[in-house]
């Protein structure tokens, strides 16, 4: 029976074709910082340290079964590896692509890359590589069908495989020369190639079997000369131990004998000192203990009178200084925050003039423009009208900017009065749908409105109409033909939460992270619309002023949800 094996040199063995784990939420973590670590290195002019990260980046992907963004990132680190002029690492990218396009059953891809790889080897001179990628390709072009040109490749590797004496490359060969002339129907060929397989892997087995042999010889040999030094090495110590011991025991013998004569000697000298010296000592004890008593007490009350007064002036001392340390504290504090108040209103103000005199002076000189061109009857009535529609697009978006700086402006310098009452929730979104439907449907995008009725909120009306409008308005703006926006709501926990949801195209990560910010920032829609980058950080003030939140979920080619909640009815 024919043994059918799969060989692809060099491939990754821990890569399973059958499934791959779905990425959880800590690999995803990991593969978003290496891939920031790569930017940041080739920012920096880190090429190699870029290549690194993206090739651990592409390699995570291909594991888990992302061949595409496996394949991005191969390239990434491709890019990078050029710059440096690493033609081994060029060599080993190009390699990882051919076997990544294997995997999805892409050969001519595969084999574009494993002829780079293919002319690098060559030219560093690598014979054995060149042999192992010569496998490869014949590998990739007997999975087509092109036997005859697998064949040839295969002739050059035996060559390179017999130079250089690499007996396994040598078996892959044989094999992959059994599999052509199978599919060429040539069965002579076929078995003549496969005996010279399976001679080899038996021989190559038996050679392993040897070494391995061999290895476990040498090593049990060395355990017995390391145990017999060590039996010899315990003998001679055992011996030191016992003579040091003999020699310990007799000094010790000698030093007890001499420390018994001398104490004897002390102690009779000791005896006759202190009956000669006990009168004068009894004598001077007590005048000195009258001395003494006497000291220590003066010097008591003076200890006492001084730790007393420099309490007290610590105690009053450390009150004041706390007391001056709270109003440097606070007026530090106060200092901070207005001057961080003042570089964001400062910031608001250059980006506010920023936006007037782009968004707002380009819009009016093309009307100027065209109104004079007009009242000199240089258009046709097909051409007005075609500059016409275009200009009402310019002027509406001139029209909503100019609505939302107005708002944006009086609530940052005047600031907004908030007006809360009881209104329907429902009659505000359908208000909303029908001012905005000429829009949507312009773009063939359907509103819907799916408030309950008798929805009723208790926020200031005119501010929820604002956002209200914004939301839905940015929602038809990121929408294409056929998509749906849906204003929904529920009730619950004394607040009503309402959510304007559409099939769009979503949004990245990185854009999400940046919305509701203090930055003002504009993303044009699907048709190209401009935007104001007001919008939402109008609707944030608003909701907020409100005593409401507001947040969005959105996944990129999915669509977004805004979301913002407001108090329920107020009895």
């Amino acid at each position: 029976m024919r043994l059918i094996i799969s060989i692809f040199v060099l491939i990754n063995t821990s890569k399973s074709l059958l499934s791959f784990p779905a990425i959880v939420p800590q690999q995803d973590k990991t593969v978003k910082e290496l891939i920031a670590l790569a930017e940041e290195s080739e920012k920096s002019g880190n090429a190699n340290q870029a290549v690194y990260y993206y090739d651990k980046v592409a390699n995570i992907y291909w594991k888990l079964g992302g061949y595409n963004n496996a394949q991005v990132y191969f390239e990434k680190a491709l890019e990078n590896v050029v710059k440096v002029g690493n033609k081994n690492g060029e060599k080993v990218l190009y390699t990882n692509l051919g076997f990544l396009f294997v995997e999805q059953s892409d050969y001519p891809k595969a084999i574009k890359s494993f002829e780079k790889a293919l002319g690098i080897a060559s030219a560093m001179g690598k014979k054995l590589e060149v042999g192992q990628i010569l496998l490869n390709i014949s590998n990739a072009q007997i999975e087509q069908g092109e036997y005859q040109m697998a064949i040839a490749k295969l002739n050059q590797a035996q060559s390179i495989a017999q130079e250089v004496g690499d007996l396994k490359l040598l078996r892959n060969i044989y094999y992959n020369f059994n599999r052509a002339y199978d599919k060429l129907s040539n069965p002579e060929k076929a078995q003549e190639y496969f005996n010279f397989y399976a001679a080899l892997t038996k021989k190559i087995q038996a050679e392993e079997i040897r070494q391995k042999e061999q290895l476990a010889k040498a090593m049990v040999d060395s355990a017995g000369r390391v145990v017999q030094q060590f039996a010899q090495e315990k003998d001679q110590t055992v011996k030191k131990l016992a003579e040091t011991s003999k020699e310990l025991q007799a000094r010790k013998q000698t030093l007890q004998d001499v420390e018994k004569q001398t104490r004897e000697q002390q102690m009779q000298i000791d005896l006759l000192n202190a009956e000669m010296q006990l009168r004068d000592v009894e004598i001077r004890h007590q005048k000195l203990l009258q001395q003494v008593y006497i000291g220590i007490i003066v010097i008591s009350l003076v200890i006492a009178a001084v730790i007393s007064y420099l309490y007290i002036g610590k105690r009053k001392a450390n009150r004041m200084l706390a007391k001056k340390n709270a109003e440097i504290s606070q007026q530090r504090d106060a200092i901070s925050r207005q001057a961080e108040e003042l570089r964001e209103l400062n910031a608001l103000k250059d980006k506010l003039f920023s936006i007037i005199a782009h968004d707002l002076r380009s819009p009016l000189f093309s009307l100027i423009t065209m109104l004079n061109i007009a009242k000199e009857g240089h258009f046709s009535p097909e051409n007005f009208k075609q500059v016409l529609d275009e200009l009402s697009v310019n002027v509406n978006h001139t029209t909503a900017l100019l609505e939302n700086l107005l708002t944006w402006a009086k609530n940052q310098m005047q600031g907004t009065k908030v007006n809360p009452q009881n209104f329907d929730l429902h009659e505000l979104v359908n208000s909303k749908i029908l001012l905005l439907n000429d829009a949507a449907t312009s773009k063939e995008v359907k509103l819907i409105n799916s408030v309950p009725e008798g929805a009723i909120i208790y926020a200031d009306k005119d501010m929820t109409d604002i956002v209200v409008h914004n939301l839905i308005s940015n929602a038809i703006k990121f929408c294409n033909a056929g998509d749906k926006i849906n204003v929904w709501s529920f009730t619950g926990g004394g607040t009503v939460t309402v959510c304007v949801e559409d099939t769009g195209i979503g949004m990245p990560p990185e854009v999400m992270e940046k919305l509701f910010g203090s930055q003002i920032t504009s993303t044009p829609g699907t048709r190209n619309e401009k935007g104001t980058g007001l919008g939402l950080i109008l609707c944030k003030e608003f909701i907020e002023m409100n005593g409401g939140e507001i947040w969005a979920d959105s996944q990129l080619g999915k669509g977004s949800k805004f979301f913002f909640s407001l108090p329920a009815i107020k009895v």
